[in-house]
């Protein structure tokens, strides 16, 4: 009896945000990144902190305020003692996982930001409680946002030019009101890695994370970089 191979048919990888979260669905955390490694660029313009480093200010000076990019993982509400409602949700960035409060107030305005999935840039402020840090978040903006707000070029890494026609739809316009101001760089990886040509496409392009994220995700295409 001849016995036929079994053959995996040919799909297209999972994008890296979701493959993160396929991962932390899983296991309870990330394991091939974090979310927010794709904004590293974006943030260092917007100058924001990493949690870890926040805390340490914090437990030097016993407070604090800072700016910090968090990527949400989920948000529960319970009620205080004077029956007000407060917000309690579970965050995480690159040095870590921890947990911010808010009140009835800024729950009212920041619910429906704070869901899980979502990359945000928080104000907070917080105080040392014995050994431990509790921070409270202040305010809130999409980090998607800031970063539409910033000129970003992009440059994409490929090896052959079977994925052009791929990285054709990923970044064409589609009259979503994404500004198409930003430059594309093709970067042809030749002779096992020994030689690259660097070809600037005609015109401009809407580029931002998403759009990054779409052409690293397209079959042929190496990696990508913003700047």
């Amino acid at each position: 009896m001849v016995q036929e191979a079994f053959r995996i048919p040919p799909v297209e990888p999972w994008a890296p945000a979701e493959r993160l979260k396929r991962e932390h669905d899983a296991v309870g955390f990330f394991l091939s990144g974090h979310p927010l490694d794709d904004y590293e660029h974006v943030l260092k313009r917007l100058r924001v902190q990493r949690f870890a480093d926040f805390a340490q200010t914090v437990r030097a000076n016993g407070t604090g305020v800072a700016k910090v990019a968090v990527s949400v993982i989920d948000r529960s509400e319970r009620r205080t003692k004077s029956g007000s409602k407060m917000g309690i949700v579970n965050l995480s960035d690159p040095s870590g996982q921890f947990e911010a409060i808010l009140f009835s107030e800024a729950l009212q305005r920041y619910r429906d930001l704070l869901e899980p999935g979502r990359a945000l840039v928080l104000r907070l402020s917080a105080v040392l409680d014995g050994e431990d840090v509790r921070p409270r978040i202040e305010d809130v903006e999409v980090l998607d946002d800031l970063a539409a707000r910033q000129k970003q070029d992009l440059l994409v890494y490929l090896r052959d030019d079977k994925a052009l026609a791929s990285i054709a739809e990923r970044v064409r316009p589609r009259g979503d009101g994404l500004k198409a101001d930003g430059k594309i760089a093709l970067v042809m990886i030749l002779n096992d890695g020994a030689q690259e040509v660097e070809i600037e496409l005609p015109g401009r392009y809407p580029v931002n994370q998403q759009i990054a994220n779409a052409v690293r995700a397209a079959p042929g295409v190496v990696s990508v970089e913003l700047r």
